[in-house]
């Protein structure tokens, strides 16, 4: 071989191998630094503190930090907000409540679109809500609650948290599948003392909050298709109005366009992280089960979540405070 053809050889390999490097050094395993995880609560919330909890079991799972970056405001649209305009590579991912997905996009204006601008990476945890009343005076069966309202249109109270709170769109829901009239008392801070006392008559409360507050809440039922397994004495509201469910939920979602292998492998180490045996007696001493499905399951659970929300809201004509 001719000398100048030996040099273009040399010289094409040359290139060829610098073209070839570059792409073999960005094909890091992933994850190759720390993940942080954008979660839209207060530092000490309890959803922040289930949050860390994960995280820390995440962390010694991929021997890589998992670090908590408050972004708070808004109803969670502040945090989502920001995670949706983040780098789409894996290394941030959205720690969400349902309201964000399911609530928010039909009460306000946002400046991104949950079902697009996210995938759906896995549920964490849900918890069925309670319907209970205060023990001294309130109705013993949610029956009684429907016949009472039925003799009494727009006498029988329900508390919530403020206009668009799953407290308020599960009591719609209850006023249009019991066919009746129910007087809604929104607060602005927790209206638990106001139904203990009987000022008002009925919420939709969490599971935690009605356990730890036995003496004075009488669980009427749970927003859910059977009985609570840890609550066999309390019905399931579908056993008095059939389909009459709804959970509270927490997941995890990453900004739209993050490579399917990335969103697998946090899927999968997530899912370890959400059912591993410390994680999920945490949940359960909560009253909360633990999530961990596929994102395709996760993502179809959450556009049926937000259809079923989002014509409550209609149809109830509910306007965010």
């Amino acid at each position: 071989m001719k000398p100048s053809v030996l040099l273009k050889t040399a010289a094409i390999s040359l290139a060829l191998g610098a073209g070839i490097a570059p792409a073999v050094r960005a094909a890091d395993p992933f994850p190759s630094k720390p993940i942080q995880f954008i979660v839209p609560v207060p530092p000490g919330n309890a959803g922040d503190l289930a949050a860390r909890a994960l995280a820390d079991r995440l962390s010694k799972n991929i021997k890589q930090p998992v670090v908590i970056d408050n972004r708070v405001g808004a109803g969670g649209n502040i945090g989502a907000a920001f995670a949706a305009k983040a780098p789409a590579d894996g290394y941030t991912v959205l720690i969400a409540s349902s309201g964000v997905f399911t609530a928010n996009p039909h009460l306000y204006k946002l400046n991104f679109d949950p079902q697009k601008d996210f995938i759906p990476v896995t549920l964490i945890y849900s918890g069925a809500p309670m319907l209970v009343t205060n023990v001294a005076t309130g109705p013993k069966s949610v029956q009684e609650v429907i016949e009472m309202a039925k003799k009494q249109p727009g006498k029988i109270s329900f508390a919530s948290y403020g206009s668009g709170h799953i407290s308020h769109i599960l009591g719609e829901m209850f006023k249009k599948q019991a066919n009746i009239d129910l007087l809604h008392v929104p607060y602005k801070n927790s209206p638990l003392t106001d139904v203990m006392s009987g000022q008002v008559d009925l919420i939709f409360e969490s599971s935690l909050l009605v356990v730890g507050n036995k003496e004075r809440l009488r669980p009427l039922a749970t927003v859910s298709a059977k009985r609570d397994p840890r609550l066999p004495n309390v019905p399931a509201m579908s056993e008095f109005l059939p389909g009459f469910e709804m959970t509270g939920w927490v997941g995890a979602f990453v900004p739209a366009g993050t490579p399917s292998d990335v969103v697998n492998y946090l899927n999968r180490e997530l899912a370890a992280a959400i059912n591993s045996p410390e994680y999920k007696k945490r949940l359960d001493d909560q009253m909360l089960d633990p999530g961990g499905n596929s994102p395709a399951e996760f993502a179809t659970f959450v556009r049926t979540m937000s259809d079923r929300v989002g014509q409550v809201i209609r149809d109830a004509k509910i306007k965010a405070d």
